[in-house]
């Protein structure tokens, strides 16, 4: 039942992001108009937004793998250890696009501060996530000498 679920929230979150990224692409010009000061890097803002999107589709499709090996109780095989540095990386091009996107954001001070404010954020979330990956691979490591053992 919590499995079925799980993939149902995955799927649908992927689903959302899929129709946010193309909503972004659209609604570029609309973004220009409403906001004329960004009418200038509407084109770099979309390119960005895309980015950002394809850096979270990576992310739920890893996190999904990584549910599925859970559930499956396969997490503590070398596989594992593969599709974890695909999320890692997937978090540090999706902070680096966000780093980008300062670059492009002439507009009000709010929105930069926002923007600026997922940067650490997106730091914080791969240094646990580094973290994490040193104790699975660990964990890995015991997992293959105990079943040497038996």
């Amino acid at each position: 039942m919590i499995a079925w679920l799980t993939w149902l929230a995955l799927g649908g979150l992927l689903v959302l992001v899929v129709v946010s990224v193309i909503g972004a692409f659209n609604s570029v010009g609309y973004l220009a108009e409403f906001l004329p000061v960004l009418a200038p890097t509407k084109g770099q803002l979309a390119v960005i937004a895309m980015a950002f999107g394809v850096c979270v589709l990576v992310i739920l499709v890893a996190t999904g793998v990584l549910v599925g090996y859970t559930r499956s109780d396969r997490i503590f095989r070398p596989a594992t250890l593969r599709w974890v540095d695909v999320l890692v990386g997937a978090f540090v091009v999706g902070t680096a696009v966000v780093v980008a996107a300062l670059f492009f954001i002439p507009g009000p001070p709010q929105l930069f501060l926002l923007v600026e404010a997922c940067v650490p954020t997106g730091i914080a979330i791969t240094l646990v996530l580094l973290v994490m990956r040193a104790l699975l691979r660990r964990a890995v490591a015991m997992q293959v000498e105990l079943d040497e053992v038996v």
